[in-house]
């Protein structure tokens, strides 16, 4: 199975400020009415991902086609995605994408971004972000979506979502995880590596460099055997 390109392999961005007071955030599945939030903080975390794929003028568009593909698509668009929430606000979230789970309707994403997008936009947006595309070994956890507002991060909000999706992971039998993280983005290598990952191989492409302004990401893997 491959991740579709509506849903970013992009990880963690990593915060320079200070850690803070941990938070006991509530770690949950996510739901169809957290999807305006679920956006919001994807658009702002990922900047550089949506900037590419939509157009840095062009953001604010984007993300309003994300959400309706995702809505057009129901609960399927959800599968997998967990969310931290603390004193009724989301501020993070990830996603377990496993073989299993299937794909997502892309036919619906498609003609959500086109009623967004236009034909052309639309068609240049799910380019762009196909060049972010995995494809999940059948005995892989494969991680997406690592994302924390950044005032709550450095307070272990990203460490109790990975907690909760290894856990999910293993109850799924699966074998490792997996994820990718820019080759830039050191904080969350760092991160990732207390947690035990490792750094399996380094993905190169040229369109994406063009296209997000980065071209190098680090695919990491944390056994689970």
């Amino acid at each position: 199975m491959t991740t579709h390109a509506l849903q970013s392999p992009h990880s963690l961005v990593a915060s320079s400020a200070p850690a803070g007071p941990a938070i006991a955030a509530v770690i949950r599945p996510a739901r169809l009415d957290d999807i305006a939030a679920i956006v919001d903080l994807h658009s702002s975390a990922f900047a550089d991902t949506f900037g590419g794929a939509f157009g840095h003028g062009h953001i604010d568009q984007g993300a309003r086609a994300l959400a309706a593909a995702w809505r057009r698509q129901g609960a399927a668009s959800m599968r997998g995605m967990l969310v931290a929430e603390h004193e009724g606000h989301l501020i993070g979230t990830t996603t377990l994408r496993t073989w299993e789970m299937g794909g997502y309707d892309t036919s619906a994403a498609e003609l959500a971004f086109q009623e967004v997008l236009g034909v052309w936009g639309a068609t240049r947006s799910l380019f762009a972000l196909s060049l972010l595309d995995h494809r999940i070994g059948h005995h892989e956890g494969f991680l997406a979506d690592v994302a924390v507002l950044e005032t709550y991060r450095r307070s272990g909000v990203a460490r109790s979502l990975l907690a909760r999706a290894e856990e999910d992971a293993r109850a799924r039998h699966k074998r490792f995880l997996g994820l990718y993280v820019s080759a830039s983005n050191g904080g969350a290598r760092t991160l990732y590596h207390s947690l035990g990952f490792v750094d399996a191989h380094t993905r190169r492409s040229p369109f994406a460099w063009l296209l997000f302004g980065q071209g190098t990401w680090h695919y990491m893997r944390k056994s689970l055997l």
